[in-house]
């Protein structure tokens, strides 16, 4: 008996067991429910598992079999991860009854609980679609347009001449539609002839095909005159009529506008009808009289970096649908910002735009302190005509060697800008704002001068910085400059020369609360593939100009520009260009004891004209001044002289770069620009502007402008006197017998007549 009382007990205890680990893994969610059925769609809800947390919830769809049971009659199936009790089930077909199953995975072992009793919901009927007003009507042809229904693998295009469609046009009985299209060219028809179109959506119920009833029904009366309108459509011009400045066209086919098809260059109006693409290839434009009309996706209508899409008229009807724009920047790294300016008009956020820029590299300028001010990039979006200062995403191509640097291509969403744009302009502060062009083409800078010249200062500002870790400030200007008379560049850009591309941002000074953009300013066939151009209509004044470059050999780089022009005057008037004075290195010329980047005088030249430059480094060494290019008179043969005061020379720019040492600070005093070799007699006083002190070689360099020195003395900064000299009696000396130490020297100097000069020096 008691090993039979055992015996029980122990298959008792296993019972026990096997029930436990069968059973009770965890709960399944509850209050399962589906909502927001549609003919293909349906949301799933349900409550969360009184076992939670755990790992995720499963869902099956099926028409027919039991949850787990494979994939016969299984529809859909997914998972969600924990904390989470909706789902998106999508795929379904119209009128069809399903039966939805859950369950709760409560471990990763895993462990599940049971399945959930069968929920069962049925999808909508498919829906007719929305007949939509024709679009491109001629006296033979019109588009027929419908809204798109979700679910239909296809359409059913009806056309007649009956209101009651008793009899339907040959050619347009049932005709089926793409489901990927929601536009079909209607042709072949007789001027001054009313027409009725209506559309069916067709799609799957339970596998099998189904049809909806009718859309509404459109009407179209087709025009009495003949009117001009170019189709391309199966790969051809239909009936071989090619597009013209007076002609409609319609795309309804696949195009590009490109070297292998120069067909299209002047339309009157442009429409790409839905299903299709249209690009404009880099180099090429296409103008446009009046409006763009896009039927198909943003996506489909493609404007490449470097072509031009230009409208000529500022009152043409409103342009229809979103494009795509691409622009490429300057040649930049990583840290590097661009000026940006939208060509589009829409909802695209500075985000969208550049999604791989770190959030806090979004900027505006604040006029009032001069300074570019963060902005949200999530909700902000372009404003035409202004300008955004963004840097370079942060996946770019970083500054280190061996990489070059490479173009951000910019990519903008929207619909393209026509028309007057007026710009809020802040007059605070120094003025400048930041705006750009808001067109999707080149606009003449030269043109903008002309609109608005009251409203602007004749200056703009291309930021060229490279913003790398060495500090560029001490290297030269951020900016390139550009006036009427023509623009300085850098090392690193080109001379800004006439043409602001598309997607250019720029800084300009306020005289007034509003700048103009409009289409007289817009310029069709400039291509080139940066944010600088050159030539244009307006600019055609007689000109003779010519660029000066400082450079040195640790990568100094300041550029400017003087020239004699029709127009200009030897006062302050818009073709001077002023120096926007952001670095401590700059060799400028000077208009009112004020520097300038660009100078422009007036006709007609003399040969005894001399113009002052002011020169400004912040490390002493040697540096070199060069005629970098000319034209007019210049390029003709006019000779080219620089009179270094402190030398006492007068050298000619043509024949050789002038290379000198110098401290450094500012001097202003020292140059001069000349058209003539005579001297001036030059005579300056004994004084702190008259002496230079600097370091090359291991050496302490003493010159003096014109005077000879008599002694030289050098103490250290507890006055102790580490050398003297004091029969010099000349205009230069070189100290060679001291040690460097990086340490803080002064340096007296005395000449003939007993007057004394201290500057101090780190040796």
């Amino acid at each position: 008996m008691k090993n039979q009382f055992t015996i029980k007990t122990v298959i008792l205890l296993t019972n026990v067991f096997v029930t436990v680990f069968s059973f009770a893994q965890c709960n399944p969610p509850t209050g399962v429910v589906v909502n927001n059925i549609t003919s293909i769609s349906a949301v799933l809800n349900w409550t969360a598992s009184s076992s939670a947390p755990g790992e995720a919830y499963f869902y099956e769809v099926r028409t027919s079999g039991l949850p787990g049971s494979g994939v016969s009659g299984l529809v859909v199936s997914g998972s969600v991860g924990d904390g989470v009790f909706s789902s998106l089930v999508s795929g379904l077909s119209s009128i069809t009854t399903y039966s939805v199953y859950m369950r709760y995975k409560c471990t990763p072992t895993p462990l599940f609980s049971s399945w959930t009793a069968a929920v069962t919901f049925s999808t909508n009927p498919l829906l007719p679609p929305v007949a939509a007003s024709a679009s491109g009507i001629s006296d033979t042809l019109f588009t027929a347009r419908w809204i798109g229904v979700s679910g239909a693998t296809g359409y059913r295009l009806d056309v007649s001449e009956f209101s009651d469609f008793s009899v339907l046009l040959s050619g347009y009985n049932n005709l089926f539609v793409a489901s990927n299209f929601t536009s079909k060219l209607v042709s072949g028809l007789n001027p001054s002839t009313v027409y009725y179109y209506r559309v069916r959506a067709e799609g799957l119920s339970g596998g099998t095909p189904v049809t909806t009833s009718n859309s509404n029904v459109i009407t179209v009366t087709t025009l009495s005159a003949p009117t001009l309108v170019a189709i391309w459509s199966n790969g051809a011009w239909l009936n071989g009529v090619l597009p013209a400045s007076d002609h409609d066209v319609i795309l309804d086919d696949n195009f590009v506008s490109d070297g292998n098809n120069m067909d299209m260059i002047e339309v009157k109006s442009l429409t790409l009808n839905q299903g299709h693409t249209y690009t404009i290839a880099s180099g090429y434009n296409v103008i446009v009289y009046e409006n763009i009309i896009n039927n198909s996706s943003a996506a489909s209508f493609v404007v490449q970096n470097n072509a031009n899409l230009y409208q000529l008229s500022d009152s043409a009807p409103a342009n229809v649908g979103e494009i795509t724009v691409l622009r490429n920047s300057s040649e930049i790294f990583r840290l590097d910002y661009t000026m940006w300016s939208s060509p589009v008009t829409g909802t695209q956020t500075l985000k969208q735009f550049s999604p791989s820029t770190l959030d806090n590299r979004f900027y505006e300028y604040n006029t009032v302190n001069n300074h570019f001010s963060s902005i949200d990039p999530l909700t902000s979006t372009f404003e035409p005509g202004s300008g955004y200062f963004i840097r370079a995403p942060n996946d770019h191509v970083a500054n280190e060697v061996p990489n070059v640097a490479q173009h951000c291509q910019g990519t903008f969403v929207g619909v393209p800008t026509n028309g007057v744009v007026n710009v809020d302009l802040d007059t605070g502060g120094q003025g400048f704002n930041l705006v750009g062009n808001p067109y999707p083409t080149v606009i003449s800078a030269d043109a903008l001068f002309m609109e608005n010249a009251s409203n602007i200062d004749g200056t703009l500002y291309f930021w060229r910085r490279r913003n790398d870790t060495s500090g560029s400030g001490n290297l030269g200007t951020f900016y390139a400059t550009y006036t009427e008379l023509g623009g300085t560049g850098s090392a690193t850009s080109d001379d800004p020369n006439g043409f602001i591309q598309v997607g250019q941002g720029f800084l300009v000074k306020a005289l007034t609360p509003q700048l103009t953009f409009n289409s007289d300013m817009k310029v069709p066939d400039s291509f080139e593939n940066q944010f600088f151009r050159n030539s244009f209509a307006v600019s055609q004044v007689e000109k003779h100009r010519l660029w000066l470059n400082l450079t040195n050999e640790s990568g100094v780089y300041s550029r400017m520009l003087v020239g004699y022009a029709e127009g200009a005057s030897n006062s302050l008037d818009r073709f001077d260009g002023k120096y926007f004075n952001d670095s401590q290195v700059a060799l400028t010329s000077l208009l009112n004891n004020e520097e300038y980047s660009i100078q422009a005088k007036s006709l007609p030249f003399s040969t005894e004209d001399t113009i002052p430059l002011g020169f400004k480094v912040v490390a002493a060494g040697t540096y070199t001044i060069s005629l970098d290019k000319m034209d007019g008179m210049f390029e003709e043969g006019q000779l080219v002289y620089l009179e270094d005061t402190f030398t006492s020379t007068i050298h000619n720019l043509n024949a050789v770069d002038y290379t000198f040492s110098t401290g450094a600070g500012n001097f202003n005093n020292r140059f001069v620009l000349r058209f003539s070799a005579e001297s001036l007699g030059i005579d300056e006083p004994f004084n702190a502007n008259a002496v230079t002190v600097f370091v090359s070689n291991n050496s302490i360099n003493i010159k003096s402008v014109n005077v000879d020195i008599k002694s030289i003395a050098v103490y250290d900064i507890q006055g102790r006197k580490l050398f003297d000299h004091d029969t010099v009696n000349s205009t230069e000396f070189k100290i060679d017998a001291l040690t460097k130490n990086n340490q803080v020297l002064i340096v007296k100097i005395k000449d003939q007549n007993g007057n004394l000069i201290s500057k101090k020096v780190i040796f």
